[in-house]
């Protein structure tokens, strides 16, 4: 299938989805603790394709297995790298805001209509990503995708949790590709690539390429 077909499938799921508004709906209804670090922001197709296809990380993806969204929003990421890494087995979101959560699953459905086998990767995990065990086996990502929460010094501390969990949970040779801020432990997960910087609807963002030693 050509990338012009499966960006007019992408297309077509997503004509009309507003994810901005469903995330400040959904978030209304939430206990302001448990939202106050999340920024909504997902990344289209064609941005997605240029981290993969231009960046050089394609090569390093071939021989992995399993993809997670960390914060999977509407489902965009997911659906996205199901069209463009049909290499991948297993690709996992994990969505906090129940909003985004059901807008993704009713997104995977309509996948589903055009394209089963991509469709049927895809699995989707309502809660807090700190929450989950990234060890256990029906998870057990060796491929990450994740952005930066950028609300203060709280959340700072949210990204040095997770790095901790990376760290204690994730297996060797696992990649890491993080949007806004690179991770603070180069040690643990070097940089394998240069940044790649890309131009989203909700600004101008650079792209990390890390790998858990």
């Amino acid at each position: 299938m050509s990338f012009e077909k499966k960006k007019e499938i992408f297309d077509n799921i997503y004509q009309g989805i507003n994810g901005y508004s469903i995330s400040h709906r959904g978030k209304s209804t939430m206990d302001p603790e448990d939202t106050k670090f999340l920024i909504y922001g997902e990344v289209s197709f064609a941005e997605l394709l240029t981290i993969i296809e231009d960046s050089g990380i394609k090569d390093e993806l071939r021989g992995l297995t399993t993809f997670c969204d960390l914060g999977s929003g509407t489902g965009m990421c997911l659906i996205g790298v199901a069209l463009i890494c049909p290499y991948f087995k297993r690709i996992i979101g994990v969505e906090l805001v129940p909003a985004l959560y059901e807008s993704s699953l009713k997104s995977v459905q309509q996948l589903a209509q055009t394209n089963k086998k991509s469709a049927n990767k895809i699995k989707i995990v309502s809660g807090n990503f700190l929450n989950l065990n990234f060890a256990k086996p029906f998870i057990s990502p060796n491929v990450i995708f994740m952005h930066y929460p950028m609300h203060g010094t709280g959340a700072e501390k949210l990204y040095l949790q997770l790095e901790e969990k990376f760290r204690k949970e994730l297996k060797p040779g696992s990649i890491i590709i993080s949007a806004i801020r690179k991770l603070s432990s180069l040690e643990a997960f070097p940089e394998i690539l240069a940044p790649a910087h890309i131009q989203c609807k909700y600004g101008a963002v650079t792209i990390f390429f890390h790998k858990k030693v």
